[in-house]
């Protein structure tokens, strides 16, 4: 019996994570947590009074950094689903890992929750670069492997 790669399952999943991880995040909007930056604008995220963190009390609306997070994953599986049909086995989730990880990083840096820093950046930023970096030279690496 042959059984397929572990690489195609990894691929088969990695749309319904993204997925997941776009719903999972509407539950930040019903804690009020893990918002960004204050943003004076039609799509600001109002958060109420006992939720704002120490020095922002007077702001009323802020940065739905969960909505960004989830249009971003949501846009990701639809983009993996109609293009990665030819590629090898582990492409597609390498492409998962680092494009959501890119945009991760940009996420973190509009967020103003308490976070350990290193170098100006937040370690979840560095956290999401290493990925990124390391997820697209795995993709770089099995896509040279196809054209071979």
């Amino acid at each position: 019996m042959n059984l397929p790669s572990f690489g195609v399952f990894l691929d088969a999943i990695a749309p319904g994570i993204l997925f997941a991880q776009a719903i999972g995040r509407f539950g930040n909007w019903f804690n009020a947590e893990l918002f960004g930056r204050p943003l004076d604008t039609w799509w600001g995220l109002s958060i109420p009074y006992k939720y704002r963190p120490s020095g922002y009390g007077l702001v009323e609306t802020f940065h739905p950094t969960f909505l960004y997070e989830a249009i971003w994953c949501t846009l990701i599986a639809f983009v993996l689903m109609g293009v990665s049909k030819t590629w090898s086995a582990g492409c597609t989730f390498a492409a998962y890992v680092s494009s959501y990880s890119l945009g991760r990083f940009f996420v973190e840096s509009i967020r103003i929750d308490p976070a350990h820093e290193i170098a100006g950046l937040r370690v979840n930023q560095w956290v999401s670069l290493t990925l990124t970096l390391i997820a697209a030279m795995v993709f770089i690496r099995l896509r040279a492997r196809d054209k071979a």
